[in-house]
C-alpha cells in the first residue's frame, strides 16, 4: 500500500488536519452566531466572510501541489498568491475587540480566527514550497517563500488600511496597483501602514519557519 493511498497513515493525517481546521472554523462561526447581544451583526458577519476567504489559498495550494502538468502551475500559483493575504489578515480583525459584557466571547472568537488564519496561511505556503522545490530546487523554493511573505504583508496592509480585497485585483487592478505603488514608493510617509507590514511579514515568516522546523521533530535521530 502506498503512502498516499486511501487509509494510509499520511492520508489519514491529512484528513484529520482538514477536519481540525474545519472544526475550529465552525467553532468560531458558532461563537458569533450565538452571541446573545447581536448574533451575526457587525463585525461577526464580516469575520465569517473573512474566514471563507482565508480558506481559498489552501484550496489553490492543494491544487498547486496536485496538478501534474507544469503549465497549470502558473495560473494556480497566481491564484494562491492573490488570495494568500486573506489568511493572515484575520489576525488584524482583533481590532474589532471592544469593551462589554461579552468581551470574553469576542476575545475567544477573534483569537480562534487569528489562529485559523495563520494555520491556513502557513500550511498553504508549505504545500507550494514543497512543489516548487520538487520542480526547481531548494533555492527557488525558499526564494518564493521570501517573496510571498513580503507580498502577503503588503496585501494585508492594503486590505486593512486601503480597504481593497483580493477581488479588486480582478475588477480594479489599476486602482489597487496605483495606491500600492504610492505607499511602497514613500513608506515613511505612512508610518502606521509600514509598521504593520513589517510586523505581519516578521510574524508570518516566523510562523512559517516554525512549521518548517517542526517537521524535523518526526525525523529519527541517527
Amino acid at each position: 500500500m502506498s503512502d498516499t493511498s486511501v487509509g494510509s497513515p499520511r492520508t489519514l493525517r491529512q484528513l484529520v488536519l482538514i477536519a481540525a481546521l474545519a472544526a475550529t472554523t465552525l467553532l468560531t462561526v458558532v461563537m458569533g452566531m450565538t452571541d446573545p447581544a447581536a448574533p451575526l451583526s457587525y463585525p461577526s458577519r464580516f469575520l465569517i466572510w473573512n474566514l471563507f476567504l482565508a480558506w481559498i489559498p489552501l484550496v489553490f495550494a492543494w491544487g498547486f501541489a496536485a496538478v501534474r502538468r507544469r503549465v497549470w502551475l502558473i495560473p494556480v500559483g497566481l491564484g494562491w498568491l492573490a488570495f494568500l493575504p486573506n489568511a493572515p489578515y484575520l489576525v488584524t480583525d482583533l481590532v474589532h475587540l471592544g469593551d462589554g459584557y461579552e468581551l470574553w466571547r469576542h476575545i475567544l472568537q477573534y483569537g480562534f480566527a487569528a489562529w485559523i488564519g495563520i494555520m491556513l496561511g502557513v500550511i498553504s505556503m508549505r504545500l507550494v514550497h514543497r512543489r516548487i522545490e520538487e520542480e526547481w530546487g531548494t533555492v527557488a523554493g525558499w526564494a518564493t517563500m521570501v517573496v510571498s511573505v513580503g507580498l502577503c504583508a503588503i496585501g494585508v496592509v492594503i486590505g486593512r488600511f486601503q480597504r481593497w480585497n483580493s477581488w479588486d485585483l480582478v475588477t480594479r487592478p489599476e486602482a489597487v496597483v496605483a495606491r500600492t505603488v504610492d505607499w511602497v514608493g514613500s513608506p515613511f510617509s505612512h508610518v502606521q501602514s509600514t509598521g504593520v507590514a513589517v510586523a505581519v511579514a516578521t510574524f508570518l515568516a516566523l510562523a512559517y519557519t516554525t512549521m518548517w522546523a517542526y517537521e524535523a521533530i518526526g525525523d529519527r535521530v541517527g
